[in-house]
């Protein structure tokens, strides 16, 4: 008996996500938290489907908190946005990304997600190389360069 496979990369029409870039301070360097992707296992950053009711900026603090146990506060204001495709089964979803900073206060011990996603804390420039979606490294970087040279120039809560 023949077992029909479905192509792997169908399209399917775009949506919008929003995604929460988490930082901390560690000894004078920022760090920003990458997540693996439950499909595909890219490192990526949390993110989500709007949440109704919620404002983005609460929305990515949500994320966060279902994707990484991660406690912290967005910002009102969006770092930017990137192209990004969502694997959903046997079919790729275009996506449009909106990206806010994440403050981190803390880690939960238990979280939603926890077992299923790999969580790891990385200097900025090593975070932006390392992720998998090519658009995304510019805004890491960006958000890096407005936040040097130190945590006193935190300013993306305004």
């Amino acid at each position: 008996m023949a077992t029909l496979i479905a192509p792997r990369k169908k399209r399917i029409k775009s949506a919008f996500q929003i995604a929460a870039l988490v930082y901390r301070w560690q000894a004078d360097e920022l760090e920003i938290l990458l997540v693996t992707s439950r499909e595909t296992h890219r490192w990526i950053l949390p993110k989500g489907w709007p949440i109704s009711g919620k404002t983005a900026a609460a929305t990515a603090e949500q994320e966060a908190d279902e994707e990484a146990g991660i406690v912290g506060h967005a910002g009102k204001k969006p770092l930017g946005r990137y192209a990004s495709v969502k694997q959903i089964g046997d079919l790729a979803l275009a996506c449009e990304v909106e990206v806010y900073p994440l403050h981190f206060v803390k880690q939960k011990q238990k979280w939603k997600e926890r077992g299923e996603r790999v969580c790891r804390w990385l200097p900025a420039d090593e975070a932006a190389a390392t992720v998998g979606e090519p658009d995304l490294a510019p805004i890491i970087r960006s958000f890096a360069e407005d936040m040097q040279p130190a945590p006193a120039k935190a300013s993306h809560f305004a």
